[in-house]
């Protein structure tokens, strides 16, 4: 009986322990960053751009032509109805014309058709085909409308304003300024009819300039590319040109920002804490409120500078792990810190490696975790998240 108590008991105190060693988790959406192809020197921080097109057209030039077209047709609008009416003669005149044939071809069709049988001319009748006399609808004068000024729709003139166009260009992570210009060229849409389809090219210049040092010029849109399926001269090949302008500006954007921009992405990162009811995991839960606290601080349309700062503030997190993983006895159950506590500061470790791009400290983690795979005992979800994860690191 002696024996059973104590068994008793020393289930409920290691049935405590395991529970005060239960693992929290803190979900933190931020945003992560793309990686340029290239990393612009330190000492460059700022950009401006320069936007260059062959379209010198305004709006006011629209509503001019809009205005002098108006006036012409106002001022031609008698000749027009003058002439509407000699054609509206002329029809009328050619009228009693073709009423008299029409009248001929009926009596003749008419006559065909009672020299027929009985029974054929009740068949053709049954069919439908019976002659009868259509007879040409008299003209009627429609006098022609006076003419109305329209505003003119803009989105079929090719207007741009090359500041509008340079404001929609923008190198992610850096501010306005003056260390780096983007100067664009871009050159008129040229067409060509290829069996009854039109292609068409319009390429344009990206060059980047520090100073008076040209670091980046590359030429894109040369080679013709479809555009219709019809012929260029039955379709709005200014409302296509215009349109396309606007995908040249997209494209733009994604070329640079590939080249130095700093994109960011809006991400998740799961921080693993143990709870520390008895104050033994002070360290683990400072860390984990300090990782949030730098998460955070990534927005959106966070600075290099400030990025940089949550950057060095993760670095710091993430040494205390390191310090505190040494601590783990990954083989006894029964230790403060256990596999368990090892297995949630391994994963933090290797979530943040990911996402500092560090991939040295990155493999050094995925190390750590093969050696002590059996003792950390990888459930179904841990496995498929580790698996992710070294995918990850090998990308790097």
């Amino acid at each position: 009986m002696k024996n059973h108590i104590i068994l008793f008991f020393t289930v409920i105190l290691f049935n405590i322990s395991c529970f005060s060693q239960r693992i929290l988790t803190e979900d933190i959406t931020f945003y992560d960053v793309i990686l340029p192809n290239k990393t612009l020197d330190e000492n460059v921080t700022t950009y401006s751009v320069v936007v260059k097109t062959p379209y010198t057209l305004t709006a006011e030039d629209a509503k001019r032509i809009s205005l002098e077209k108006f006036e012409e047709e106002k001022n031609n609008y008698q000749n027009l109805v003058a002439k509407s009416k000699l054609e509206y003669e002329e029809k009328l005149n050619n009228h009693d014309e073709e009423v008299a044939k029409a009248k001929e071809v009926y009596e003749t069709e008419m006559a065909d058709f009672k020299s027929l049988s009985m029974l054929e001319r009740l068949a053709l009748t049954d069919q439908g085909k019976k002659p009868t006399l259509k007879l040409p609808a008299k003209p009627q004068y429609v006098e022609p409308r006076e003419p109305i000024y329209r505003e003119p729709n803009l989105d079929d003139y090719l207007i741009f304003d090359n500041k509008v166009l340079a404001d929609k260009i923008n190198l992610n992570g850096f501010e306005k300024g003056t260390d780096l210009t983007l100067v664009v060229n871009i050159s008129k849409m040229t067409f060509q009819d290829n069996g009854g389809e039109t292609f068409y090219s319009q390429p344009f210049n990206i060059k980047a300039l520090k100073g008076t040092e040209n670091i980046y010029d590359k030429t894109f849109g040369e080679e013709f590319q479809f555009l219709s399926s019809s012929a260029s001269n039955t379709i709005n090949l200014d409302r296509y040109e215009k349109q396309n302008v606007n995908k040249i500006i997209d494209q733009i954007n994604t070329s640079i920002n590939e080249e130095y921009g700093y994109t960011s992405i809006l991400s998740k990162i799961v921080i693993n804490y143990p709870k520390n009811k008895d104050r033994e995991f002070d360290a683990l839960e400072n860390s984990k409120n300090k990782a949030i606290s730098a998460f955070r601080k990534l927005t959106e349309n966070v600075s290099q500078e400030k990025r940089t700062r949550a950057y060095k503030e993760l670095e710091d997190v993430r040494n205390t792990w390191l310090s505190e993983l040494e601590k783990v006895d990954y083989s006894n159950k029964k230790a403060t810190f256990n596999a368990k506590i090892g297995k949630s500061i391994l994963f933090n470790l290797l979530r943040v490696d990911v996402i500092l791009k560090d991939k040295d400290n990155a493999e050094e983690i995925l190390a750590k975790m093969q050696e002590s795979r059996i003792d950390l005992d990888l459930n179904y979800n841990e496995e498929k998240e580790f698996t992710s994860l070294e995918e990850k690191v090998y990308q790097l």
